[in-house]
């Protein structure tokens, strides 16, 4: 063997570690990003199972977003931090999505949540006073949801559940 036919050989071989490594890591990334899709589910089951937590521990939140008469200021207070806790996890939920760490899919089921926190008229009045507190894309996209959309009767029928 030639020294040229050595060198031809350790090039082929060079290429096959070369290709080898470039499957390799292809891999991985398939699997770091299969990784953060399954994270990124995880904190979002969680911030969402917080939020309906509190209504099992304050079950009057549904009443006063419904109610007629206006709420005491530490009613008002309970609800307005209540739904920001649960816009910012829509929030983050909409930043997932546009950063490709959740699908389409996973983003519209989670944002339907957006149609209940702010389906009645006092819920669309307090997101008119935290809406400053949240990134200026998203809440373009919640302003496009509501703008048409029907307020919700969940609390009444709730009500009359017997």
């Amino acid at each position: 063997m030639t020294l040229e036919q050595a060198a031809l050989i350790a090039q082929i071989a060079g290429v096959v570690v070369v290709a080898a490594t470039l499957i390799y890591l292809a891999i991985q990334v398939h699997q770091g990003a299969r990784q953060m899709r399954s994270e990124a589910r995880q904190a979002q089951l969680t911030y969402d199972q917080t939020g309906v937590y509190k209504f099992v521990d304050f079950p009057e939140l549904g009443r006063i977003f419904s109610q007629a008469e206006t709420p005491s200021f530490e009613q008002k207070t309970r609800l307005f931090f209540w739904m920001i806790g649960q816009m910012r996890a829509r929030e983050y939920e909409w930043l997932q999505y546009q950063n490709g760490a959740i699908t389409k899919e996973s983003w519209e089921t989670y944002r339907s949540v957006i149609y209940f926190v702010l389906g009645t008229a006092r819920g669309r009045a307090l997101w008119d006073v935290c809406r400053t507190y949240f990134n200026p894309g998203f809440v373009d996209v919640v302003d496009a949801m509501v703008k048409d959309a029907p307020e919700v009767d969940l609390w009444d029928r709730l009500e009359a559940v017997e």
